[in-house]
Parts: C-alpha cells; structure tokens; sequence
C-alpha cells in the first residue's frame, strides 16, 4: 500500500514537473489528488460509478468513460461490472421505460412511426446473439503520433449476450424506400452544456449495415 501512495505521489508532482519544464499549464492540476493515476495526458480518477469493478479506469466523469483493464477482459462473457462505458453527452435523467419512445422518420421512410418499447417486444421477433461491441477509439492511446480523443489503451471492448429486435424488421415496418442509403439515429443524450437544443452526437451506418442480422435494436 504504502509503496502504491508513493507511486500515485510520484505520478502527480511528476505531472506538475513536466509543466514547468514546457512553460505550459496542466490544466486543472491542482485538483489532482495522490490517489489520481495518470497515463499519457489521462488522468484516471478513482471515484467510479456504483456496480463497476473496483479495477476499472475512469477516464472522465463528463462524459462518463470508462475503460475495462485488459487482464479483467478474459471471461467468455463479459460481465456488466466490467465492460467499458462510452458517452460522448452527459447520460439522460428521470427515464420512464413505460414512455420511452423510438421514432423513425425520413425521406426515405414511406410510414413514419413512433414506436414504443412494448411495441418492439409485441410487434417484432426476438434474437439474441452473443457479439463483440468495441469503441471506435480502442488503443487510441499507443498511437504515435499522439491524437485527440479519450485516450483509450485496449479495453474499451466486451463480449456480451444482447437480446433485441432486428434493425431490418423495424425499417421493413415502416416502409423502407429502395433509394435509402444510409441509416442516421440520435439518442437523449444531454449535450455537455446541458443546451437541450444542442445533440451531443448524431451517427448512422449504411444502410447494408442496418440491414445484417446481427444489427439490433
């Protein structure tokens, strides 16, 4: 233990160091504590969510990231306290499963619908499949040179059993138009300033990726 405080101790005026020498300010530096870790320019804060594994790194709080070790990612299924966290807006509050809303709309939809979450599990069929699901960014941290970004090592990765409706059936519900091409989706993620006329962040697949058996909702 004692050995591990010296090490954080190292780490923090280690940082602070590196400052001076490059005549720059880190920023926020001074809220660092000795129980912070820093890897790169990551600052890994030791504080995480209820129900994650005691190893897991937090990478920020806001947007919460978090990252799974390496050496905890071996079972065969990755279980939920240690898979790794992605947002990119701050997470939504007070959500009502029984209201939860799914509304599919566009120039290339013949029915617009808006579908609630007992009208996937009533309307459609079931598949579960198990399915490795990785963060665009993994191991963005050994890359050379350095780019911006969550600075990921290699565990922002799980192998998990997903239970869902497939994304085809969904689009085949509503009237998919043979000029679609490619598959646009937000979700109720609250933008970093907390402007709720601001989206954190808009993605979408082609569309002969929406439509594999795999994809689900």
């Amino acid at each position: 233990m004692e050995n591990n405080k010296n090490r954080r101790n190292f780490l923090q005026k280690g940082l602070l160091s590196i400052a001076t020498v490059l005549g720059s300010k880190v920023v926020f530096a001074e809220n660092l504590s000795a129980n912070d870790k820093l890897i790169g320019e990551t600052v890994f804060f030791d504080k995480l969510p209820e129900g994650k594994h005691s190893e897991m790194l937090l990478l920020n709080d806001r947007p919460l990231n978090l990252e799974s070790p390496a050496h905890l990612l071996d079972d065969e299924i990755t279980p939920e306290d240690k898979m790794f966290v992605r947002n990119n807006g701050n997470l939504p509050e007070n959500i009502d499963a029984q209201k939860w809303t799914l509304e599919i709309s566009g120039e290339s939809v013949s029915n617009k619908k808006t579908l609630t979450l007992q009208d996937l599990k009533t309307k459609f069929k079931s598949h579960t499949y198990q399915i490795q699901l990785e963060c665009g960014g993994n191991g963005r941290g050994g890359f050379s040179p350095q780019t911006a970004g969550n600075q990921w090592q290699d565990g922002a990765i799980s192998c998990a059993v997903w239970t869902g409706v497939k994304l085809k059936d969904v689009l085949a519900y509503v009237g998919l138009k043979s000029d679609a091409v490619y598959v646009a989706y937000e979700g109720k993620d609250i933008h970093l300033s907390n402007d709720p006329y601001k989206s954190p962040i808009s993605r979408g697949v082609p569309l002969a990726k929406a439509l594999e058996d795999e994809t689900l909702l």
